[in-house]
């Protein structure tokens, strides 16, 4: 059985490994991955064996929250940024207060400081005020670090725990000894406590936001799913949520709706926008018979459907679920970096106490609390210089550097990951409508059997009244050639096909139809060589006779300087691939036009995915160019996915 969920409480890879060591030691466990970046887990279990509550208990128990669906988090009082920016305050006042008088004795007043320029009793209790309130802006360390410790599942938060609280504790010691006036200064570590938790505490805040941009994706997608959908019920429709939907139910779609579970229409007829899947915007024409998918949005009639399929195995969940699959999936360094985490912080610990035993016999002092003194600050530097290593803080660290160069070159990293594999690449999948071309069809050429600028202004004057995609091509062409408007009347619209009114024609009212091939039953034939999407205008002799007028040869043109583009990359050697969900002849000739290797037309979701694995099978990098939600499950999967915001 598979099983997906989300885990609250994971500071760093060494907590996902843990959980994946420990889950994967358990006999019934076939298969675990947790992922720290979506706080998420697929599992794959014997369910003969355990359930799914029995493995929630074993996380809770590594001190682990598992949740099957990401709470909202409480406001406080003051935000995330606030508490850092009051803990860069303090940190700033504590350092002031110990490292002032190095810098110049001038700096701080002669009330906190000894006759040789040291820390005096009250400073050391000032910086201790300081230190404490850090450390309350940062307890989730000591909470976490402390419970995972007692679990046996030291992560970075454990060794930051330990090193910032045995450097408290020395200097409380020391402390003391200087209140009871048998020191007259003290060697204190309250700066070091402050430094290192607000380092962190920075570095935890960049991972953050990066973790909430990218669980962010998959939240926008979940909210394009209806919640309702209206039932027949008794030749009256009632709403009712969209999990209770079973197969067989009967749905009406209004127009402007979506979709809400795959089925077939039963009644009626309308023109969906399927861009969600196939990433073109025409929208589709669809009948009794046809298939309807969930997630799509219905334009401008009603209809009645059936649903062929429950919400959890409908077309949008199916998507949702293959974009939180491949998110969560693992590259091999992913795994490698998991390993040596898993080893890193335990053998941190093991070495800091090893250098507290070693220094504490060998330093040559017969006062013991001196030596013990000593070799407290070797286990307390050990502890501290490892605490903001490499893996808690350079790495978002570099990743903010690196975003904040891209950003002002008009590029948007999602994570480290996406860097790391961007100079590797050496295969680019392209989708077409929206990324290579504009997404909204522009008039090519006109043929025409009357005066040009007749024709014009018979089309824009019907065109006038649709919000078709298609109608806004022709509308702003025949605006551009000045063509005048006409008063019509009696409009018609049949959805799939075309719009018919009665205009002036040649000094007489006429029905002119404008629409496709299928909406004229022509008496007359225009040649028209080219590709394209093809509009007719023709007169209605009779019911069942059309006299053709002229036709509109529409294309969706390539972005200004796309073709330039597509070489640069080839002369880098790297292989260009295209796809898309609109029809043979438009692909191939885009992927000739812009001299794209290859090329699939007619793609949908899966298609697309199961492309970029077949790449990716044959040892390919592949960075993946989309901009539609049909594009997710394969951005995702991709080695680097790049997102077209616009341009």
């Amino acid at each position: 059985m598979k099983e997906s969920f989300y885990i609250e409480g994971m500071t760093c890879t060494a907590c996902s490994s843990g959980i994946e060591r420990s889950l994967g030691r358990k006999s019934f466990v076939k298969k675990i991955e947790v992922s720290l970046l979506n706080k998420s887990a697929n599992i794959e279990f014997n369910e003969n064996e355990t359930n799914l509550d029995e493995i929630f208990k074993l996380i809770e128990k590594l001190g682990y929250s598992p949740k099957k669906t990401l709470a909202e988090e409480k406001k406080e009082f003051f935000s995330p940024n606030v508490k850092l920016a009051l803990a860069v305050i303090f940190t700033l006042f504590v350092v002031y207060l110990s490292m002032g008088a190095m810098l110049s004795p001038s700096l701080l007043p002669e009330s906190l400081l000894t006759i040789n320029n040291h820390s005096n009793f009250l400073n050391a209790c000032l910086q201790l005020i300081g230190t404490l309130i850090v450390m309350h802006w940062g307890r989730d360390f000591y909470i976490q670090g402390f419970k995972a410790l007692w679990h046996r599942q030291p992560n970075m938060s454990s060794l930051i725990a330990i090193g910032t609280s045995a450097a408290l504790i020395s200097s409380l010691w020391q402390l003391y000894f200087v209140y009871t006036n048998q020191w007259s200064y003290g060697h204190y570590y309250f700066e070091s406590v402050c430094v290192i938790l607000t380092f962190v505490m920075v570095g935890k805040r960049i991972e953050n936001i990066s973790k909430d941009k990218a669980l962010d994706a998959m939240q926008a997608l979940m909210k394009n799913a209806p919640k309702t959908a209206l039932k027949m019920q008794n030749n009256q429709q009632i709403e009712v949520l969209v999990d209770s939907i079973v197969v067989g139910d009967i749905l009406k779609v209004l127009p402007g709706s979506a979709i809400a579970v795959d089925g077939e229409i039963i009644e009626g007829e309308g023109e969906l926008d399927e861009s969600m899947l196939s990433g073109e915007a025409l929208p589709v024409y669809k009948k009794v018979g046809d298939k309807v998918f969930s997630g799509t949005l219905n334009s401008n009639t009603s209809f009645l459907m059936k649903a062929t399929q429950d919400n959890k195995n409908s077309t949008l969940s199916q998507i949702i679920e293959m974009i939180h699959n491949a998110q969560s999936s693992k590259a091999e360094i992913s795994r490698l970096a998991d390993k040596v985490s898993s080893v890193f912080v335990p053998s941190v610990i093991a070495i800091a106490i090893l250098a507290f035993v070693v220094w504490l016999i060998i330093v040559p002092k017969p006062d013991f609390w001196w030596n013990f003194g000593t070799a407290l600050e070797v286990f307390v530097s050990v502890l501290v210089i490892s605490c903001p290593c490499a893996l808690g803080l350079a790495t978002p660290m570099s990743i903010l550097v690196a975003n904040q160069k891209a950003s002002s070159l008009g590029l948007f990293f999602k994570d480290a990951k996406s860097l790391e594999k961007a100079r590797l690449v050496n295969t680019i999948v392209f989708d077409k409508t929206g990324t290579l071309t504009n997404g909204k069809p522009v008039v090519k050429s006109v043929h025409s059997k009357i005066e040009l600028l007749e024709l014009l202004s018979l089309a824009n004057s019907i065109e006038k009244s649709s919000e078709h995609v298609i109608a806004k091509g022709i509308v702003e062409y025949a605006k551009e050639h000045d063509a005048p408007l006409k008063e019509i009347s009696e409009v018609k619209v049949k959805t799939g096909f075309g719009i018919s009114a009665k205009v002036d024609y040649q000094g007489a009212k006429e029905i002119i139809k404008v629409g496709n091939s299928e909406f004229f039953n022509p008496i007359n034939t225009l040649e028209i060589q080219e590709n394209g999407i093809l509009v007719f205008v023709g007169r209605a002799i009779n019911e069942k006779e059309d006299e053709l007028l002229g036709a509109f040869v529409l294309e969706d043109l390539p972005k200004k300087g796309v073709k330039e583009h597509v070489a640069q990359i080839k002369n880098l050697g790297i292989n260009t691939f295209l796809l898309s969900g609109d029809n043979r002849e438009n692909v191939k000739k885009c992927a000739l036009e812009l001299g794209i290797d290859g090329y699939i037309s007619n793609a949908k979701p899966q298609d697309k995915l199961n492309k970029i694995k077949e790449l990716k099978e044959k040892g390919r990098i592949v960075m993946m160019v989309g901009d539609g939600l049909n594009d997710a499950p394969s951005l995702a999967m991709s080695d680097v996915a790049v997102v077209m915001a616009k341009g």
